[in-house]
């Protein structure tokens, strides 16, 4: 591939959300001139993501940023899920759009689509709540001129359906292979990840670039076998992370077998092996 490139987007964008937070996050993209996606949801409705006092001139300062290089996407509609599908790839069992027949999905997408352009907004990329989406909304975005989708699971942009995926992977900054985007709930940011990413900057500048300058790359990959393989092991290998991550006793092993040091880490990881193996046949046993 011989490319590498990281860009950010946000998720969540609404007149009611914790701006304080904001703030933050947008000085220090101003330090390293870094200007991220944010994905705007048009009509908020959904009560976790009502955690502010709701700033009156939001649409007005939405346009400010966008003027000054951020890029803007329509964050679903109403972001309130009322279904229990997983979509295309499946990272999750609710989504706003996916499973819903296509006349529902198109209506939503359009009602969005009008109220961003009654602000003077027009996003031809889509970010979809809980990153599910189907058929139907890629029939629809398309019917709607969107150009782009932030997400998928491959590492490198591709064409599907008439739009181009710009694939996003990560919800945590680190070095990356081809092409991803970070993805970041701001409202739920502590002050030590914000450090983290601040961190990561700053020892990161030739990899991580604005959104816009990815957009500005011609695509031209269509969606294949070779990329749904990819795509199907790397969302595995995220499943799996994830279950390891929820499970009490696999975050003990790695705790207790942890080193900085890479190799003192294997030692450890392989002679731990065996108290984990005992660990989750009792744990088997007791079920």
């Amino acid at each position: 591939m011989g490319k590498s490139v990281l860009t950010i987007r946000l998720d969540d964008i609404t007149p009611d959300m914790d701006w304080g937070k904001f703030e933050r996050l947008k000085a220090i993209f101003d330090k390293y001139g870094i200007k991220p996606l944010i994905g705007v949801v048009p009509d908020n409705q959904d009560p976790k993501l009502k955690v502010g006092k709701a700033r009156a001139d939001f649409w007005e300062y939405i346009l400010e940023l966008q003027k000054d290089g951020w890029s803007i996407s329509q964050h679903g509609y109403t972001h309130v899920y009322d279904s229990q599908n997983g979509g295309l790839l499946g990272l999750h069992r609710f989504s706003e759009f996916a499973g819903l027949p296509y006349e529902v999905q198109f209506d939503r997408l359009k009602r969005g689509q009008e109220i961003l352009q009654s602000h003077g907004i027009y996003a031809t990329i889509f970010m979809a709540p809980g990153h599910t989406f189907d058929e139907n909304t890629l029939k629809a975005l398309k019917e709607l001129d969107f150009q782009y989708v932030t997400d998928g699971y491959a590492s490198e942009p591709y064409k599907r359906s008439g739009l181009t995926f710009i694939p996003c992977k990560i919800s945590s900054p680190k070095a990356v292979t081809g092409y991803d985007t970070l993805c970041l709930h701001l409202n739920h940011m502590s002050e030590a990840e914000m450090e983290e990413l601040h961190k990561f900057l700053g020892n990161n500048k030739d990899l991580v670039v604005s959104y816009a300058k990815v957009l500005d790359e011609d695509f031209h990959k269509e969606y294949n076998d070779k990329i749904a393989s990819e795509e199907e092991k790397a969302l595995r290998a995220r499943n799996k992370r994830k279950n390891v991550a929820n499970d009490t006793v696999m975050q003990r092993y790695l705790q207790r077998t942890y080193s900085e040091k890479k190799w003192l880490k294997q030692i450890k990881r392989i002679l731990g092996l065996p108290r984990l193996m005992v660990e989750l046949l009792i744990r088997k046993i007791k079920k």
